[in-house]
């Protein structure tokens, strides 16, 4: 992972807590003048806040409708650990994984105070390179292909550990990243973009099966099969 995304989460990972949905944006800090952050937070921030509102929601409906009582569930990026709290409310064992120490202290904490006793594994990794995921049969990874500079040994390395993976993408042909890409300041987080023609070559590559895609912002959300793993009839 590159070491500009590490200053990011490591900055801003604290911040947000338990209070994910209320101050995830909106109050960051960034590399840039203080005016410039100030005015940021001020305007985009506001929408951007919304928006993920609007995520934290269709995540909880991807859970609520494949993560069940006795299954193995993997938060990659697991951030401050909200979903992997969801998921142990739900029954599940977890996997909670991400690459910046601050971001699996505060899962932990996250955890300890919302479902002390939960069978929750923390695995420090790095997801661009990683090749030693842990089984599952739900992966989700939510605002992480943003933040990674090359997604084949993501794709290869996550599609072949679980069942079913969804995951979130930034599209380069959305006008946001148009605009980000035109006027670099704006883009605060560096955020990577990815072609969904590209991103279906390498489901096809590593035997995944696009099974849903929805746009949203300024990208799209996958449910991807692995179709070596999910019975026939669950595809159907």
């Amino acid at each position: 992972m590159p070491e500009k995304f590490q200053d990011y989460w490591d900055k801003n990972i604290d911040l947000w807590g338990e209070k994910y949905l209320d101050i995830s944006h909106g109050h960051e800090k960034f590399n840039r003048p203080a005016w410039f952050t100030a005015a940021y937070n001020a305007t985009i921030g506001q929408l951007e806040r919304k928006l993920m509102k609007e995520r934290y929601r269709r995540t909880i409906e991807l859970m609520d409708l494949h993560v069940k009582p006795g299954s193995v569930f993997s938060d990659l990026g697991c951030g401050t650990g909200i979903f992997v709290v969801e998921a142990a409310k739900r029954g599940a064992s977890v996997n909670a994984i991400d690459f910046s120490e601050s971001a699996l202290a505060s899962t932990r904490r996250n955890v300890e105070a919302n479902v002390p006793g939960a069978n929750v594994k923390y695995v420090q990794a790095d997801l661009q390179n990683v090749d030693n995921l842990p089984e599952s049969d739900v992966s989700l990874a939510m605002g992480v292909t943003p933040y990674l500079t090359s997604i084949d040994q993501f794709t290869k390395e996550a599609l072949s550990k679980t069942h079913i993976l969804c995951v979130q993408y930034t599209d380069p042909y959305n006008w946001a990243s148009i605009v980000r890409k035109m006027i670099p300041a704006l883009d605060v987080r560096s955020l990577q973009c990815y072609d969904p023609e590209y991103v279906d070559g390498l489901y096809t590559q590593h035997r995944g099966l696009l099974y849903d895609r929805r746009k949203f912002a300024s990208g799209f959300i996958d449910q991807v099969f692995n179709i070596e793993k999910i019975p026939a009839q669950e595809i159907g």
